[in-house]
């Protein structure tokens, strides 16, 4: 992390080895790359779906990663769960819970002091199209079908270049019918605002790290007195001038402060 974001103000946490939550871990690729990635002592991969953590177990012991504990559980309900982790991964689930904050927090309860926390969430500002785009499935009544897929995508790569909705060509997950379902007709999804962002990391006592995106050396150039690349009343003027910044989505590293359990 340090090497990652070398200006952060981030904080050592400790020689020990880690223990490693990764949220809403699906079927498990994204828990193998942070096990290689950060080689925790114990490591527990949690979601709802019970296919989804067997498929998980399958491949991280293909893998050879037998040390992944998976799970079935509600983010919500991990406050009976007596432990408490270094790091814990939460890249793009948060966003499809009733109220993301509440989950949010349940997972900060979680992490140790100086701990630290991987999120991801979606745009509000990059996925202005997809908003549009909803509204044309429920008008047209496009069906969460291979047949009622293929015919939205072509309904939208048809369109004139100058048609707002046509910008959704430029997100990859537009040509997989899988992804373009959860892209397009997922069954519940929160879009963030940086303000938003800014206000929960200053409740919660989060200290910003840095983002994951490769606008950060355009970001830099505008803004040469923030060589940490973490204020985000700056980062949010960045974004409305360059829409689509962060349309894979928001990614960022925060830390817990000391007092912040």
């Amino acid at each position: 992390i340090r090497a990652r974001f070398p200006a952060a103000p981030s904080r050592a946490i400790g020689e020990r080895p880690i223990d490693l939550l990764v949220a809403g871990c699906g079927t498990g690729m994204h828990a193998i790359e942070r096990v290689i990635q950060f080689r925790p002592r114990h490591t527990l991969a949690i979601d709802l779906s019970l296919s989804s953590l067997s498929y998980a177990a399958r491949k991280s012991r293909e893998a050879g990663l037998t040390a992944i504990e998976f799970a079935q559980a509600d983010i919500l309900a991990l406050d009976a769960l007596d432990r408490r982790f270094d790091l814990i991964d939460a890249s793009g689930v948060l966003h499809h819970m009733r109220d993301p904050f509440e989950g949010w927090r349940a997972l900060a309860r979680l992490l140790r002091p100086g701990g630290l926390m991987s999120v991801a969430l979606y745009s509000a500002t990059a996925r202005t199209a997809l908003r549009a785009a909803r509204e044309v499935i429920a008008a047209k009544a496009y069906a969460p079908t291979p047949s009622g897929i293929r015919a939205l995508r072509h309904d939208i790569a048809g369109r004139a270049p100058s048609d707002p909705l046509r910008a959704i060509v430029n997100f990859p997950d537009f040509y997989s019918m899988s992804d373009c379902r959860d892209l397009l007709m997922h069954v519940q999804e929160h879009q963030f605002s940086l303000p938003g962002i800014a206000a929960f990391l200053d409740a919660e006592r989060f200290t910003l790290l840095g983002f994951e995106t490769r606008a950060e050396a355009r970001y830099r150039q505008r803004f040469p007195d923030d060589p940490a690349a973490t204020d985000l009343a700056n980062w949010a003027r960045f974004e409305a001038d360059n829409p689509a910044t962060f349309a894979e989505m928001y990614q960022f590293w925060i830390q817990k402060r000391p007092g912040g359990d």
